[in-house]
């Protein structure tokens, strides 16, 4: 009896040691989860601002993206983004006003080379006058910046059925 307590606690400090060391070595894998906040230009070709024909129209957009990675290299997640303006577009022959556009998208990425992930998915854009389906391929490169915090530039290109429109911008996230 008195040599099983002494088993137990050296298997007992065996496995904490170890454990200690994997805890060292895994700890950012066990920060799975970040959110990110994106600030940038969206622009759309061959669209009419203010009932001037323009060439394309850049809008301010804001952005909010959830990401959890769910393997070393793979991850899912929903981007919230929303651009700020009110535009045109020829929409199946029919010219249609887009105000305050809001795009949901359910997003799978992958970590191509360290800090740069590639990810695609559909999406929604939701707009008073006309929601429309939206197939979403988006690129981004994290600086990391200490403390789990990271800096991106992003680079999304979103096909729609009439037009398409992509978006450059800057985003800072943490990881949890």
């Amino acid at each position: 009896m008195k040599y099983t307590k002494i088993i137990f606690f050296i298997c007992l400090l065996g496995t904490l040691s170890t454990h200690a060391q994997e805890g060292s070595e895994n700890e950012e894998l066990e920060k799975r989860h970040s959110l990110a906040f994106v600030i940038g230009y969206t622009h759309i070709p061959e669209a009419t601002k203010d009932g001037n024909t323009e060439g394309s129209v850049f809008l301010p957009t804001l952005g909010l993206d959830y990401f959890y990675e769910f393997d070393e290299k793979w991850f899912l997640g929903a981007a919230f983004d929303i651009e700020l303006g009110k535009y045109e577009i020829d929409y199946e022959d029919d010219k249609i006003t887009r105000e305050i556009a809001a795009v949901f998208a359910a997003l799978v990425g992958y970590e191509v080379l360290p800090g740069w992930a590639v990810m695609a998915g559909p999406a929604i854009e939701l707009e008073k006058n006309k929601n429309i389906f939206v197939i979403r391929f988006s690129t981004e490169y994290t600086f990391e910046l200490g403390n789990d915090w990271g800096l991106f530039p992003v680079f999304t290109y979103d096909f729609k059925k009439e037009y398409s429109s992509y978006e450059l911008g800057l985003g800072l996230k943490k990881r949890f």
